[in-house]
């Protein structure tokens, strides 16, 4: 049978994972943005197509990252948004 204190705790659980997520995925965004911008020095510098393709390589991850951030967000915003909801309705209850 579904519990509801089991709903709550697995939602804790997942809000502790996805905030690891994000801080690994944000900590490695760091890092590639400056790769990108010593990668982008050095492209306007030489000018070479190998500086080109580095810089483009490290732009592609950039996005690759900026995505995954995204959609951990949007999942971190969702389990919020059940909460406040949630909780929207025991106090409505409590008030009639």
């Amino acid at each position: 049978m579904f519990k509801f204190d089991n709903y709550r705790e697995n939602d804790s659980k997942r809000v502790e994972d996805i905030e690891k997520l994000i801080n690994e995925n944000s900590s490695e965004h760091q890092q590639l943005l400056e790769s990108f911008k010593e990668s982008m020095n050095i492209f306007a510098t030489e000018r070479s197509l190998d500086t080109c393709l580095q810089s483009l390589n490290i732009s592609i991850q950039l996005a690759s990252i900026r995505s995954t951030l995204m959609e951990l967000y949007k999942s971190y915003c969702h389990i919020l948004e059940k909460e406040v909801i949630r909780l929207r309705k025991i106090t409505q209850d409590k008030t009639q």
